[in-house]
């Protein structure tokens, strides 16, 4: 059974947990939004995907938010406790840290094992589906970019193609008048292609861009030579640089789990560690949040939520730090990233034996 002064902890925090959570997600939508529309303005994005990168961006954005958002919940419901002398009522009742803690650290394991299960089998895949969506789209725009009813120049004015017109769905060219000409090799014969449609492929393995002619002819030979060679095709690859195109991202995040897990590779390593702190940082924040809430009753609503927030910031950045120092062989992947969440559990241990000692000392004199 769950107590009286449980649930009206749990009450306070929760409140403050949802409100803190819907307006940093909202902040993040808001600026991840702009970025979208940014680049469906410059053409390097289509317009009908931003809604769906959005709705994938989010559901990992939650993620990372909620162990935050979690503990700034309990700084404000706790805080508001102790600002009206709550917190105050209930220590002299009896109720102090060994009975708050408890509670929290349930609700916090049950929203650890919810992050964990996330993080571990459900984020990678949407991760994976951002980046085919990504992909796609980035493939159509650059069709689209290189436009049709005008000459377009590729790597530094070894091609030159016309294409008539682009299809109705944005992602074929059609009717095209393409010239091919090797500046590295002069003696190779420069050659001409006219071909019904083209569209973009990506090499998976090597990553290099493609336009891909259908249904055409190729013409090699020298002008004013009579020995010209014609072939026909179905398809034929030039490969390209296609103006705007953004580095290749990292996917490490879209490797499903299991993968990890059998990896030996130290930038994989350290993104299993990551994915494994997320739940573990609910249990170390909620750990250090109940001695960052104590504050004193002239402060204001928000005046305590300063410090704790610088200090979970400096959190967060170690952690970040630590995975680049795995990432680059600085630190053993034995040692890890484990070592920072051992930071906050001994300054909560620390703030939870300040506040004991003291209030020791305020009886004896």
């Amino acid at each position: 059974m769950v107590s009286l002064i449980d649930r009206y902890l749990l009450k306070e925090i929760l409140l403050g947990w949802l409100a803190i959570t819907l307006v940093l997600l909202l902040i993040m939508i808001s600026h991840r939004m702009v970025g979208y529309l940014a680049q469906a303005a410059t053409g390097e994005l289509p317009g009908d995907v931003i809604f769906v990168l959005l709705g994938v961006k989010t559901l990992w954005m939650l993620a990372y938010v909620m162990p935050f958002s979690l503990a700034l919940g309990v700084i404000t419901g706790l805080g508001r406790l102790y600002r009206d002398n709550e917190m105050t009522v209930l220590a002299a009742c009896g109720v102090g840290p060994g009975r708050i803690y408890p509670p929290l650290l349930v609700m916090a394991a049950v929203v650890a094992i919810l992050l964990g299960w996330m993080v571990l089998n459900y984020i990678p895949g949407v991760v994976a589906y951002g980046e085919r969506i990504t992909q796609h789209a980035q493939q159509q725009a650059d069709v689209s970019l290189l436009g049709a009813g005008r000459f377009n120049v590729l790597r530094g004015g070894q091609i030159t193609f016309y294409a008539e017109r682009l299809s109705e769905d944005k992602k074929r060219m059609e009717n095209l008048f393409v010239y091919v000409y090797d500046k590295k090799n002069p003696d190779k014969p420069p050659q001409v292609i006219s071909a019904d449609s083209a569209y973009r492929m990506t090499d998976s393995d090597s990553g290099d861009d493609y336009l891909v002619f259908v249904d055409g002819y190729s013409y090699e030979g020298k002008p004013g030579d009579i020995d010209y060679r014609i072939m026909k095709f179905d398809q034929q690859g030039v490969r390209v640089e296609l103006p705007g195109k953004s580095p290749a991202s990292n996917k490490r995040s879209a490797i499903p789990t299991a993968e990890l897990l059998a990896s030996t590779d130290l930038k994989e390593i350290v993104e299993l560690q990551w994915r494994l702190s997320v739940p573990l940082s609910v249990m170390v924040l909620v750990f250090l949040a109940v001695p960052l809430s104590r504050m004193s009753p002239r402060k204001g609503r928000y005046g305590g939520l300063v410090l704790p927030v610088l200090v979970f910031i400096i959190y967060f950045n170690l952690m970040g730090t630590a995975k680049a120092w795995v990432e680059q062989g600085a630190i053993s992947p034995v040692i890890g990233i484990w070592w920072v969440h051992l930071l906050p559990v001994a300054l909560a241990v620390v703030l939870l034996n300040g506040s004991w000692l003291g209030c020791r000392l305020k009886r004896r004199s």
